[in-house]
């Protein structure tokens, strides 16, 4: 296997494993994972450019779900803070 399909297989991994990772609501191991990642897509662009088309546009997919992860995993932690903003307004209002 060349230095290019390395690259490659690297990239894809690297993606999947985040991709895993937020899927899961693993926000610490996705966050390890993400420290680096663009320093690694900048470097193999750098290198191979247009010849990394193809493994590109699966990153983006890979990167669209884990934004939809990342917005939905906001949304709920938006409701739930909604929902103990009012919960503690009426345990204040209780014991006013």
């Amino acid at each position: 296997m060349n230095a290019f399909e390395i690259t490659k297989l690297q990239l894809l991994s690297h993606s999947k494993n985040m991709l895993d990772a937020a899927q899961k609501k693993d926000w610490d191991r996705f966050s390890e994972l993400e420290n680096g990642w663009m320093s690694l897509v900048q470097s193999s662009v750098k290198r191979y450019g247009d010849a990394l088309q193809q493994t590109g546009e699966e990153l983006i997919k890979d990167n669209q779900k884990i934004q939809a992860c990342m917005g939905k995993e906001q949304k709920e932690l938006l409701d739930q803070l909604g929902k103990n903003t009012k919960n503690i307004s009426s345990i204040k209002s209780y014991l006013e």
